[in-house]
């Protein structure tokens, strides 16, 4: 991150950097490709899938760990934020309370998680993000769930982000000999560019609407 996101001007400066520094190169290697078919354009095509999705996740991430960090910077109590917030900051004591058995500890757990409510929150966010280098549809669904973005939205999109993007870079991958027309690709690629541009919209509306504090 150029600067820690203090303030949604600041988010807005970062998204806006890191997002046009990778649609620039995303546009270049496009351009490249050759409308008629042949060796050149199956190659570069396979080049063109690989950095999509490259991109893809390296946004994703980027993005939603430049949003922990603003909200994180915004220095509220736990009472005071959303309940995805809530729970990021009390997963330990939660993953705790999910595997004892003793009801004396529940209790503690319990107690310490409301005692705790008029507390200014330490929302951790780095290491937090995880896209398990396999950003598939459920993996970017539980990652809008963590940040309080709503992933229905993007649910039409989740045969193209499965099967039309990873599905293929997983088989480029692994070395296949893989055919994509120009069509596939003008397609997949304008999916994936609107995708991170409506991901950096929502994210930024979310900071600009204190989307993050609970609705009283």
């Amino acid at each position: 991150m150029s600067k820690d996101n203090q303030t949604v001007s600041i988010l807005e400066q970062n998204l806006d950097d890191d997002l046009s520094w990778r649609i620039k190169e995303l546009s270049l290697l496009k351009n490249k490709i050759p409308v008629q078919k042949g060796t050149e354009q199956a190659v570069l095509i396979k080049a063109g899938i690989t950095l999509l999705y490259a991109h893809w996740e390296g946004f994703v991430k980027y993005s939603a760990e430049c949003y922990l960090q603003f909200v994180s910077m915004q220095r509220l109590k736990y009472n005071e934020l959303d309940y995805c917030f809530i729970a990021l900051c009390s997963r330990k004591s939660i993953n705790e309370l999910l595997k004892t058995q003793k009801f004396e500890l529940q209790q503690e757990i319990v107690k310490n998680l409301l005692d705790n409510l008029e507390q200014r929150a330490q929302i951790p966010y780095e290491g937090i993000i995880n896209t398990k280098s396999n950003l598939n549809f459920e993996v970017f669904r539980d990652i809008c769930v963590i940040i309080g973005i709503d992933y229905k939205q993007y649910e039409t999109n989740q045969k193209a982000i499965d099967e039309k993007l990873l599905t293929v870079r997983n088989k480029i991958a692994h070395g296949k000999d893989l055919k994509k027309n120009y069509e596939d690709f003008i397609d997949i690629y304008q999916i994936v560019t609107t995708l991170m541009r409506n991901i950096k919209d929502d994210i930024l509306n979310a900071a600009i609407t204190e989307r993050y504090k609970r609705t009283l």
